[in-house]
């Protein structure tokens, strides 16, 4: 395992996928606060090798990291498209009972068949991804942009998987 090469991936990634602006999240880029926490060096990087480290070495050392979110890579396993959602859930449970439930994680994982309009930013993910937030700045995020049209070209499965669905027919209801 190279470290470096990983990490290098993982920013690859970022700067041509995440942070690009696409038609299909109507002008947006991909993941639209990415790049503040990158260039604001707000982004941690990690590797989860789960033969060596446990998720809650990856919470402490998110945690001592001191940044506003983290992208962790998590290498040696092989987790299938239908599987993401639960490992996700248990991911945020294990953050919940671990004293951590201001942290929210969602899962990035390159077998996910979840598209808009036929990109799936996530297809080219080069490891599966586990990104990290404190829930105060994932709520700030949301709020802003519930109030544009970037969610308006995604299908009910994929704001349905978000788990924002009910949030947006609220907004588009007040509107």
């Amino acid at each position: 395992m190279n470290k470096d090469k990983i990490i290098e991936d993982m920013v690859d990634y970022i700067t041509t996928v995440l942070e690009e602006r696409r038609p299909e999240f109507s002008g947006f880029s991909v993941c639209p606060f990415v790049k503040s926490d990158r260039v604001a060096d707000e982004l941690h990087l990690d590797i989860f090798d789960n033969k060596t480290d446990t998720l809650l070495d990856i919470f402490k050392r998110f945690k001592q990291s001191g940044k506003r979110s983290a992208l962790v890579a998590q290498i040696n396993e092989d987790i299938g498209s239908h599987e993401t959602e639960h490992y996700q859930d248990f991911i945020n449970c294990v953050l919940e009972e671990s004293g951590n439930s201001n942290i929210a994680a969602l899962c990035f994982n390159p077998n996910d068949n979840l598209e808009i309009e036929s990109y799936n930013p996530r297809s080219r993910a080069p490891y599966f991804l586990i990104n990290m937030a404190y829930r105060k700045h994932l709520s700030t995020a949301h709020n802003s942009l519930i109030k544009t049209k970037y969610y308006s070209k995604m299908p009910k499965h994929y704001t349905d998987y978000l788990r924002i669905t009910k949030k947006l027919n609220k907004n588009e209801n007040t509107n």
